[in-house]
């Protein structure tokens, strides 16, 4: 969900259409309350989860917040660059 809104945030700031970028990142903030929450919390919670995903190397697990944080962090950058790249 967030590499194809990233997709679109970049082709709308390549069109000369940064502000339709501020309409995705509030949809898919939208989408993520009202469905994706929803539904981990009808399926258990992120700890329900992670017994479907078989962990072959312990010692490497990271902590879920921290993909997020990095995923929002190159999204918000490629964002930037592309903003001031048109400017």
């Amino acid at each position: 969900m967030f590499a194809v809104a990233t997709g679109l945030a970049v082709d709308c700031v390549r069109q000369g259409r940064p502000a339709t970028v501020h309409v995705l990142v509030d949809s898919l903030g939208q989408l993520v309350r009202r469905y994706l929450v929803p539904w981990l919390k009808r399926r258990g919670g992120w700890t329900e989860i992670t017994k479907c995903v078989i962990k072959r190397d312990v010692a490497s697990e990271h902590h879920w917040l921290s993909s997020t944080v990095e995923t929002l962090k190159y999204f918000l950058t490629t964002v930037y660059v592309y903003v001031m790249k048109e400017q």
